[in-house]
């Protein structure tokens, strides 16, 4: 196989016998290795730039051995780096913390933090307000016009007569008979106008949803 990238290069020595074409098998012409070292060195170069990337070595943590950064770790999460995972138990070389429970996410530009009293599983369950409603009405004196229309019967001793009906004077009291006043009232409505009312109550905290708050941050 033609070996044109150090992707192509071969863990077993006698299998590389040329490199971007240039034999350099046993017996090649001398300019041919002058021309494969230059070739390789072109390879390493594109691999270098990124050109040509490597198939590995694929690791998630090296140590610097180069100063001013000699001794210090490269990781692919630095320790103490917290994230989200959509799983119960936490991945290998994590562990899960149980700090925040039944809580919804908020997302700030600023400085996070947490707060609210309400669980999340609970916090939209039926609620019914609590408190009390007291009136004050003001009174009021009804008017004949505001009171249905209406009569009145008298009990009278004797007989009564279209004579007598207005003056309720009588003499034979052998007998009980019974007249009626003129009818009055208009029925008319009324209201009261200095009525007052109001609502006491709890405040509610049903809805003060506990969060915990998030950024989003995009690696440079």
């Amino acid at each position: 196989m033609a070996k044109n990238s150090i992707r192509d290069y071969a863990n077993t020595a006698a299998s590389n016998t040329d490199v971007q074409g240039q034999n350099i098998d046993e017996g090649c012409s001398p300019a041919g290795i002058n021309n494969a070292i230059r070739e390789v060195m072109a390879d390493l170069a594109d691999v270098n730039d990124g050109t040509v990337s490597l198939v590995s070595p694929d690791f998630n943590s090296a140590t610097l051995g180069v100063y001013p950064d000699a001794g210090r770790s490269i990781d692919a999460f630095p320790s103490g780096t917290k994230m989200l995972f959509q799983q119960t138990a936490a991945p290998t070389g994590w562990t899960k913390d149980t700090t925040h429970n039944d809580k919804a996410l908020r997302v700030v530009s600023g400085t996070v933090g947490s707060g609210g009293t309400s669980a999340f599983s609970t916090a939209f369950d039926s609620y019914t307000p609590a408190g009390s409603v007291s009136v004050t009405v003001a009174e009021h004196t009804l008017l004949l016009t505001q009171i249905p229309s209406h009569s009145h019967d008298i009990e009278v001793a004797g007989t009564a007569t279209s004579s007598t009906r207005n003056r309720i004077a009588y003499t034979n009291r052998s007998e009980t008979s019974f007249i009626g006043t003129e009818t009055a009232g208009g029925g008319l409505g009324h209201g009261h106008p200095n009525s007052t009312g109001s609502f006491t109550g709890t405040a509610s905290t049903q809805f003060d949803v506990q969060y915990v708050d998030l950024i989003i941050a995009t690696k440079s």
